[in-house]
């Protein structure tokens, strides 16, 4: 058995989850591992009863994070946050 991705949440336990260090070897990509590991940590979020769930992605990664209903936040405020609809 082989680790190909990852991905981390760091909460407050009360308002805030982020979602940081998603990665998924490149060899392994396109398969639905970062979705999957994306929604579960959603999930996670969700279950401690989150209410913003914010990421940091890499460099070009953010058309990933919008199809999973993520969106850009202003260029004042980085990174970006989960939909209230999503």
């Amino acid at each position: 058995m082989r680790l190909v991705g990852f991905g981390r949440v760091v909460s407050d336990g009360v308002l805030y989850g982020m979602i940081y260090d998603m990665i998924v070897e490149p060899t392994h990509q396109g398969r639905g591992i970062g979705s999957e590991i994306l929604r579960r940590l959603v999930e996670r979020c969700r279950a401690a009863g989150l209410r913003d769930i914010q990421l940091f992605s890499a460099r070009g990664k953010a058309p990933f994070y919008g199809k999973r209903g993520f969106e850009n936040r202003p260029d004042d405020a980085p990174g970006m946050r989960l939909r209230k609809d999503a």
